[in-house]
């Protein structure tokens, strides 16, 4: 006839030395892996991220009218901040049920709340783009300058002969020619600022959100060392108290009758 209590005591003791067989240290470990594979995940969304941004932006400065561009960079700013809140919350949505998961495993007790991680520091960007200082110009450059914008004002007047016109109508058509001529300059200087605004903002952009992809991922990685500072010596005392209990528990429990560690 079957003992039930020789039974319910060897399942009890099997039970626990396969508990503390869990208690040996290789939470650290587990914990140092569970970390990195988080860093390695929010760093490759951290990337994507960034990317799609950039593409986004770059389309909108091709694309958009002089006041839009304006407003640019405060969207950029915006979009930089959300996008870093999302790579940390996300990352800290992933890695506190894996850490959690690690305790559970072990039957050990923590708080609630745990694990408290560090507050990220989000990249702020600068919501104007800055104009670098014009390279100082020689007399030289100045007077060519001078002669190219006068000359395309008067190419009007050049072309008459090509058009069939006497050189003699050139004083009667003069006004109309300069006029002409001026706005060609006029187009001329808007095409090229519109240029000179475009080429600010694409740089703006470009070393904007290379600044920002650094600093989210080095924040992940102040935050996993100093998560990792926190995080240990918590276990580990969880580890102590837990493998004390079962030790306890383990020697209150009636000793192995014979032949038993012959049958495991």
């Amino acid at each position: 006839m079957p003992d039930r209590y020789v039974d319910a005591v060897r399942a009890r003791r099997a039970e626990l030395r396969a508990e503390r067989s869990l208690l040996t240290g290789d939470h650290r470990a587990e914990i140092r892996s569970c970390l990195a594979l988080s860093r390695i995940a929010a760093s490759t969304r951290s990337g994507e991220a960034f990317a799609c941004l950039a593409r986004e932006a770059a389309d909108h400065v091709e694309a958009a009218d002089r006041a839009a561009r304006q407003r640019l960079p405060a969207l950029l700013a915006t979009a930089v901040h959300t996008l870093a809140v999302e790579v940390h919350d996300g990352w800290a949505s992933a890695l506190r049920p894996a850490l959690r998961r690690i305790a559970a495993e072990r039957d050990l007790t923590v708080d609630l709340q745990w694990p408290r991680l560090p507050a990220p520091l989000i990249p702020v960007v600068p919501t104007v783009v800055p104009i670098p200082a014009a390279p100082p110009r020689s007399l030289l450059a100045g007077a060519a300058a001078g002669a190219a914008v006068w000359r395309l004002a008067l190419f009007p007047l050049a072309v008459l002969p090509l058009l069939g016109l006497p050189v003699l109508a050139g004083p009667t058509l003069a006004p109309l020619a300069i006029a002409a001529g001026v706005a060609a300059v006029v187009a001329t200087a808007r095409v090229r600022r519109t240029a000179a605004e475009r080429a600010r903002l694409r740089r703006h952009i470009e070393q904007s959100l290379a600044t920002a992809a650094l600093a989210v991922d080095a924040d992940l990685g102040r935050r996993l060392v100093e998560l990792e500072r926190a995080v240990v010596p918590v276990l580990d005392a969880a580890v102590l108290r837990r493998r004390a209990a079962v030790d306890a528990e383990l020697a209150l429990l009636a000793p192995a009758p014979a032949g038993e560690a012959s049958r495991g």
